[in-house]
């Protein structure tokens, strides 16, 4: 593919997921995350551009979702701290093995391991004590873990399954490699 139109294709991806952060159509889950669809353009991304696609589509909607989003640069950084595992994890296995099922379950069972498992640690050791201005040990304390688990297992299906289905379904991969 053509190294333009990886640019506006990755572009245009970060513009909808920026757009779907802003306008928050999401579900609260516990009061602290968001099950939303925002992470969908970015494995979108990933599985049509591969991983460099896939990841200039990350960051610069993480860029962008800092600067206009009201969650602001910590909002961001969860939102690339929990989405990039999923862009790394389907990019380099994508890149290796090819988009065929049993790499991509392959992909998809690590993806339900890796970003709770991330998302964990990034929500006791950062998140919660900058955002909330709550110390780990208490934020240990007052929110059990299943609170950060369950979420990003539900996100981590929804973005990956939503993409998957979005490129491969409709030939979008087929279409954008003619």
């Amino acid at each position: 593919m053509h190294k333009y139109k990886v640019l506006f294709a990755a572009a245009v991806l970060a513009a909808i997921s920026i757009i779907l952060q802003i306008w928050k159509i999401s579900y609260s889950y516990g009061g602290i995350i968001d099950i939303d669809v925002v992470g969908v353009p970015w494995l979108v991304g990933t599985f049509i551009l591969g991983l460099s696609g896939g990841l200039l589509t990350s960051f610069v909607s993480a860029l962008g979702i800092a600067i206009f989003a009201p969650t602001g640069i910590v909002g961001a950084i969860m939102k690339l701290a929990a989405t990039i595992v999923l862009v790394l994890i389907v990019g380099i296995i994508g890149k290796k093995f090819g988009f065929g099922k049993k790499p991509m379950a392959i992909a998809f069972v690590l993806c339900l391991i890796a970003r709770p498992a991330i998302m964990v640690l990034f929500n006791y050791y950062w998140a919660i004590p900058v955002f909330f201005n709550i110390p780990t040990e208490i934020a240990l304390q007052k929110f059990p873990v299943e609170l950060f688990v369950v979420p990003n297992i539900i996100l981590a299906a929804m973005d990956f399954w939503i993409a998957y289905f979005l490129v491969f379904s409709t030939r979008l991969k087929a279409r954008l490699d003619d």
